[in-house]
């Protein structure tokens, strides 16, 4: 019997007779139905792909159309074959990798962690997964919740090319930028952390530099036209500004400490790598207080923080 908003019937019984009907095809299972997680499942349940979800901030009114919500990470693992993760911590991503661990998915698994949670965690997780015969792919995104929405997230994938044309056709409906960065795990971690200390750096740098123009009489409309004209253009100016900041919505979809935890995790790796982070420092240290001072704020609202004198 089909469930309220054309999903299929939750519970074990339901997800079992699920995982028998389709024994023959992929069955997609998704966790994390967040900021991120519910556009990206919703783009590979609308192109037809058989899917059980599961949130555990409630799964039934955020699984896409047609999947079938489970109560539990053991019931995904159950009934998937391609695993995907969106979540938004690594103590989130720990205990869920756990949980399927514990409870072995069906022969020839793949979890895809579409998370980001930094290099050292994500070698941790391909660890504790392949000591029970379950392959783990990092496949982080860049690109946020609008874009998720828009399905053109970019994809930061390191695993086997066999791999990844096995789940390229789920990670196709997200994304149109997908990026096969390396082999080993965690590779694609490091080119988030990479890309994302540019982004935060750039969101801190911009706000900044917007803040003094509005200070000295030029509006935000012409700063930013002229920015996106000129050498100053970035993702933040092209589209977080005129989307969140210029409009103040402030409503981009992550909350404040995701910043900080983002930024974070790039200068624990630099530390780690012996590599130079001055700049990630100081930035971190900008969205440290930020999140202090508003933990569960949109992210976007640093620039406010920054321009009302921090």
């Amino acid at each position: 019997m089909a469930a309220p908003g054309g999903q299929r019937e939750c519970g074990s019984l339901g997800l079992v007779q699920f995982r028998e009907k389709e024994m023959s095809k992929e069955t997609v299972g998704f966790i994390g139905l967040g900021h991120m997680g519910r556009p990206m499942a919703e783009h590979v349940a609308a192109a037809g792909h058989d899917m059980v979800a599961y949130d555990a901030a409630g799964t039934r009114e955020r699984a896409p159309v047609g999947a079938a919500p489970a109560a539990s990470a053991r019931e995904i693992a159950e009934a998937a074959t391609i695993i995907f993760l969106s979540l938004p911590t690594v103590d989130a991503v720990r205990e869920v990798v756990a949980e399927i661990a514990e409870n072995g998915p069906r022969s020839g698994a793949v979890v895809v962690d579409t998370s980001t949670i930094g290099l050292a965690p994500a070698r941790e997780m391909h660890a504790t997964l392949e000591r029970g015969g379950i392959e783990y792919v990092d496949a982080p995104v860049s690109g946020m919740a609008l874009r998720a929405r828009e399905g053109t997230l970019a994809v930061m994938y390191s695993g086997s090319e066999q791999t990844l044309e096995r789940i390229r056709p789920m990670l196709s409906t997200f994304s149109n930028g997908i990026h096969h960065v390396g082999r080993e795990p965690g590779l694609g971690q490091l080119m988030k952390l990479v890309n994302n200390s540019l982004a935060i750096s750039s969101i801190v740098a911009t706000s900044e530099a917007i803040a003094c123009g509005l200070r000295g009489g030029l509006e935000m409309e012409t700063m930013l036209g002229v920015i996106d004209a000129s050498s100053g253009q970035s993702f933040v100016s092209s589209r977080m500004f005129p989307a969140y900041m210029a409009s103040e919505r402030f409503d981009s979809g992550g909350m404040a400490t995701l910043l900080e935890k983002d930024v974070s995790a790039f200068v624990d790796a630099a530390n780690d790598l012996g590599a130079a982070h001055t700049v990630a420092a100081a930035a971190l240290r900008t969205v440290s207080a930020f999140a202090a001072l508003a933990p569960e704020a949109d992210q976007s609202r640093v620039y406010a923080y920054i321009r009302d004198g921090a």
